[in-house]
Formats: C-alpha cells, structure tokens, sequence
C-alpha cells in the first residue's frame, strides 16, 4: 500500500477491508482490517489506530462489495522515543490491529448480580460527581438525561463463549456517560466510561500516550493528546485513562465534535477540556468500583420519547422546559377530588431522548392499591388535526372522539386494549403546541380517567410560544 506523505511523513495512511467476524446475542462483532501499513523510508514506525466501523447490509443479509473506501490517519509515532513517567517505552504493536464494535443481546440492568459494584444509586452518585467536577465555565450542553453525563446501565454479553480470544466479559461491561461541553466558542463532546478489570497495567508503547501519571495510591494514569483524520476529515482528541489499584477502569476521553448527524461532523478546532481538567475527573474517588453510594443518593433522570411524526417545532431551552414543568405542578394541585398520586416528580420535564423539540416525562400514579404509567409529552410546531373520515375503508375507529374547544383547540381521546388498557388525550393548540398525556395500566390495575388526563392536558401555561 502506497505511503502518503503528510504533514512531512508525520502521518501513515491506510484502507480498511471489512470482515463480519461473529454475532453476539444478536450484536454485531466487526473485525476491521486488513492490509498492512507500509513502511515508512524512515526507520519511524508508523502507529495504526483501531477504529469501528459501521457496515451497509444488502437485503439479502450480505454486505455491498462496492462500499466506498475508507481511510483513516494518525500521527506517525516516533520510535524509539521517551515519554514522560515511562521507565521504558515499547515499539508500537506491528501485527494487525483488531476493531470490535459491540451491541449485544444482553441485559441492560443497573442491579446485574454479575457486577456488584454497580448499582442505579452508584450510577447516580458517579453522574453528580462528575457533573459537579466540571469546570467553572465550561456548560453542559442542554439535552436529554442520557446526553447530559448520566451514567447508564451496563451493558454486557449474556456469556463469555462467543468472545474474542483474551477477552472477558468484564472488559466489555462499561457504564458510560457522555455530553457536548460548551466553553466559550468552543464545543466539543465529553465521554466518560467505567468498568472493572484485573487485566495487567499496559505498557507504555509508543504512539499510545503522551505521558504516564501516578497517585499516591499507585494508581497510574495515561494521557494522550493527539489526532486523526477520516476520509480527510480531522478531529482533535484528548484523553485520560487511570487504571485503579483497586481494578477500576476510569476512561475520559474529548474531542473537538459537538452533535454528529450521520457521517457529518462538525469540528470545532479546539478542545473544551485540558489535559489536567481530564486527570482530575478520572482521578474522582466516587468513580472507584470499591466507592459506595452516599444514602438519600437522588435517583437518576429517566429518558424519554415523544410521539411527534415531524420535529418541526422549536428548539427547547432549560427556559421553556422549566416553564412547562413549573405549569404542571401547579396546575395539578388543582386536580378534583379521587385524583392519583403523582408524587414529587411530577414537572421534572427533559428533553425527549431524539428531538430537542419536545420535552416529556414518565411518571407513576397511585391510588390506593392502583398503580399505572403516565407519560406527557408536550412539543410545538404541529398541525391541528383534520376529523376522520368515518366512510372511508381504512377508518379504523380511531381516535374514539374529537371536539374542538371555543379557542380552536383540537382534544383528541382514544384508548386501546390488549395485555395493557392504553388511554390517551391529545390536545392542539391552534399555535402549534401539542399536549399527548397517555396512561397504561395491566388488569388488575385500571388506567387514570380520561377526564383526569384532559385535566392535565389542559392546564394553563403548556403551551410552547
């Protein structure tokens, strides 16, 4: 493979064949590879990153023959070399590099008696710790709670029998959060991960990190600060990875990206987080797999859809959201006599998981012995719906029923039955907003009214202006 010269011979270019190496309970395991980078006419070796790689399936389940090439560039490492904190260094690894991108069949628990460690109060305890150590002026950008540094469950294989060699499943199972910071002009996206490990403390292998850290404990801390480029386009990163004395596996890892849509990235230039802002997020004691969860650790924030066909309203603020949820509280303490529980939580409105249009929240209302869901979801920029056409054949009886109120709003009221009793009102404003409150419940439990939920779909000061 020809070698491109860049920035003086400082980067080695390569292509990538893909190969389906396994399934696992129903993810994909990608092995990328393989052509071998040439060498370079220096006597540097060049480094070559692993890197995951998405794959187009034909219809048939076989993958296109035709897929584009694709490239990918790193800095040449220097070598032999030194580096800071590294009694020795190592000549990067010359055999083929192995990609793996997982998305398995597994569980994904907070309480998975495989990693007792980990818990939904621990994952708590790690978010606040890590949103509180964020420095002074740098944001975090507003989104839904899985894009907002909220730790989510592990994920891990079912078993270890389909694994790669020397693997485990422990090396797998990470909790990761993750959000885009915002400092000044420059954005960029933060991803913090943990797991276990009683894998060795790698050494220290040139091209892999810029400097080697210790702690008092004798933990060890790696950095690397580097770039690369796909398809000729470039990002900066930065990381810090610590390997605890205790097993803990702590990865923070930035780049200059904000909010990838498909292949488009957009590159800020800059990184939102130093090298020493890293350290010091990886090297949090609430972050160690031996650190427990403080009691009264405040549950985490739950993601949530909308049901919105097309995102075409507007952009939602902390603002507005905050507006909204303020309504609801106050609305409900209205509510008419035999009306459930909704407890303390209700108006803790987030941004709906894909659509930064619509805020939303799920909830549980109680009454007595009666338990059922209730979901509101409240966006704007939507249409007021047209009456059914009875005669037409496909008309299927639904919605059960629409009026339109004196104002032009539109209230839809609709229920279906199956396992669960489903109930739903919709309201439309003629300025766009919609208001969808729905409620589910499995026999012996019946759902909340469908005048209980026209009461909140109509309380004052829900709408999106």
């Amino acid at each position: 493979m020809p070698n491109e010269q860049t920035d003086s011979k400082r980067a080695e270019k390569w292509t990538f064949a893909l190969t389906v190496v396994s399934l696992i309970a129903g993810g994909t395991v990608v092995a990328g590879f393989v052509d071998r980078w040439s060498g370079s006419e220096s006597d540097n070796i060049s480094v070559a990153a692993s890197t995951s790689v998405s794959m187009t399936s034909t219809p048939d389940g076989g993958f296109a023959e035709d897929a584009p090439e694709f490239s990918y560039v790193t800095p040449t490492a220097v070598y032999p070399t030194t580096i800071p904190g590294c009694e020795s260094v190592e000549a990067p690894d010359d055999e083929h590099g192995i990609s793996i991108f997982t998305s398995t069949g597994g569980d994904d628990a907070y309480d998975d008696p495989r990693f007792p460690w980990f818990s939904g109060a621990k994952a708590a305890s790690m978010s606040a710790a890590v949103a509180d150590a964020i420095p002074d002026g740098v944001e975090i950008k507003f989104a839904s709670p899985s894009r907002s540094l909220q730790f989510g469950p592990i994920s891990a294989p079912s078993s270890s029998d389909d694994l790669p060699e020397g693997w485990a499943i422990e090396d797998l199972a990470s909790t990761d959060a993750s959000a885009t910071l915002l400092r000044g002009e420059v954005s960029g996206g933060l991803t913090v991960s943990v797991n276990s490990s009683t894998a060795p403390i790698p050494p220290c292998v040139a091209g892999s990190l810029v400097e080697r850290r210790f702690l008092p404990d004798r933990s060890v801390i790696d950095v690397q600060d580097t770039w690369s480029e796909t398809n000729g386009q470039r990002t900066l990163s930065r990381s810090a990875f610590l390997y605890g004395i205790d097993g803990t596996r702590v990865h923070a890892y930035t780049d200059d990206t904000a909010d990838r849509v498909g292949a488009e990235v957009q590159a800020s230039g800059a990184l939102p987080l130093t090298i020493d802002e890293l350290v010091s997020l990886v090297s949090l004691p609430q972050l160690r797999i031996t650190a427990t969860a403080p009691p009264g650790t405040a549950p985490l924030q739950t993601d949530c859809g909308g049901w919105t066909d097309e995102s075409s309203g507007r952009e939602l603020d902390r603002g507005i959201v905050d507006a909204l949820g303020d309504a609801l509280r106050s609305g409900w303490r209205a509510a008419p006599p035999g009306a459930p529980d909704l407890g303390s939580q209700l108006g803790d409105l987030v941004l709906a998981e894909y659509d930064n249009t619509t805020t939303c929240q799920d909830l549980v209302a109680r009454s007595g012995s009666n338990e059922s869901r209730l979901s509101i979801s409240i966006t704007s920029g939507q249409p007021l719906p047209a009456p059914p056409n009875k005669y037409d054949p496909s008309y299927d009886g639904h919605p059960l029923s629409m009026e339109t109120t004196e104002d032009g709003s539109v209230i839809e009221r609709d229920e279906s039955r199956g396992e669960k009793v489903h109930r739903s009102v919709v309201v439309t404003h003629p300025g766009g907003t919609r208001v969808t409150v729905s409620s589910s419940a499995e026999a012996p439990n019946v759902p909340m009214t469908f005048e209980q939920l026209e009461f909140l779909a109509t309380t004052d000061g829900l709408e999106i202006r």
